[in-house]
């Protein structure tokens, strides 16, 4: 969520997917923890001085066009860390409504060149490497939205496998492509559903969503980690079993305890066995202060989703 955006969220359940025996299954693997925060390179030190160590993967974003950050891969080369790269096919502004971004834009090659480059630099950093193009197109938020600029979720499928099949070409064995649309669709109609925008299980290598906890404000209500991720996992296993990962994901403490929701978050994967990482989105922004490390119970309740990392020696 690296530019400011609004955002409008429908609860909605899946009761009799919920009931599935997933929720009872123990989790039978670590996951990574990775986190976004502006200016990387001069603020996750002090961030791992509050909460210890084990953030295992630094999050970006970068608009086509642009480099990768070389700090931001310096950083994770020092720290052996992996990237999760947001790739955002756009102008670099705000706002939906950008025609000249669209999936028939996109799929007429018109950015073909763009992508290779990008992709063979990523190759060049020879690092491990989460890229996530498109994210979030079942809502109304980006250029490549499936309900904006003449999009549809069928040409969407289609614009990502164009953009995987160069990435696939240009950037090597260590780059892993995650497909993740937001935990809600907005709008929330049938045509619009998480499932219209699957490409299928070949064109994937991980898949997962993001998701956020905007508090009781306006007319939405508290979410629960549980409540928020639960329904759109059990409707992506369905679709993949792939590794899920959650790319993006906060809470606010509007209505509710932000403490007690990092420690509901660390206690997910207990009832998501195929949940293989999770990322903190660590900013104080218009839309909400999902900071993680504000206080002593934040940075406490941190720890315990730290506490879940893959290379953490469990009793």
């Amino acid at each position: 969520m690296p530019r400011d955006r609004s955002r409008t969220i429908r609860v909605l359940t899946l009761a009799a997917l919920a009931t599935l025996a997933l929720a009872t299954t123990r989790a039978s693997a670590c996951i990574e923890v990775g986190v976004y925060r502006d200016n990387p390179q001069a603020t996750l030190a002090p961030l791992q001085e509050q909460v210890g160590q084990g953030i295992s993967v630094i999050s970006t974003y970068v608009t086509l066009g642009q480099q990768l950050d070389p700090a931001v891969v310096a950083l994770a080369r020092t720290r052996k860390a992996r990237l999760l790269v947001t790739l955002m096919i756009d102008s670099g502004r705000d706002g939906a409504r950008q025609p000249l971004y669209s999936h028939a834009r996109i799929r007429s090659g018109r950015y073909d060149g763009k992508i290779r480059t990008f992709a063979r630099r990523l190759k060049a950093s020879n690092l491990s490497i989460i890229l996530r193009p498109l994210p979030e197109p079942n809502t109304q938020w980006w250029a490549w939205s499936g309900t904006v600029n003449g999009n549809t979720p069928q040409s969407y499928v289609q614009a990502w496998n164009r953009v995987r099949k160069l990435v696939k070409r240009n950037a090597g064995k260590r780059v892993k492509l995650l497909w993740a649309p937001y935990a809600r669709s907005i709008p929330d109609t049938d045509d619009n559903a998480i499932d219209q925008y699957f490409p299928g299980n070949a064109q994937v290598d991980l898949v997962g969503v993001s998701g956020y906890n905007f508090g009781v404000t306006g007319e939405l209500g508290w979410l629960d980690p549980i409540e928020l991720f639960q329904d759109p996992y059990i409707e992506i296993q369905n679709l993949s079993t792939k590794p899920f990962w959650i790319a993006e994901t906060g809470t606010t403490a509007r209505g509710g305890s932000k403490p007690t929701w990092l420690r509901a978050l660390s206690r997910l994967q207990k009832s998501m066995p195929r949940l293989r990482g999770v990322v903190l989105y660590d900013v104080r922004e218009p839309a909400g202060d999902f900071r993680i490390a504000a206080n002593k119970k934040q940075r406490a309740a941190t720890r315990a989703i730290l506490a879940t990392r893959c290379g953490k020696k469990r009793g």
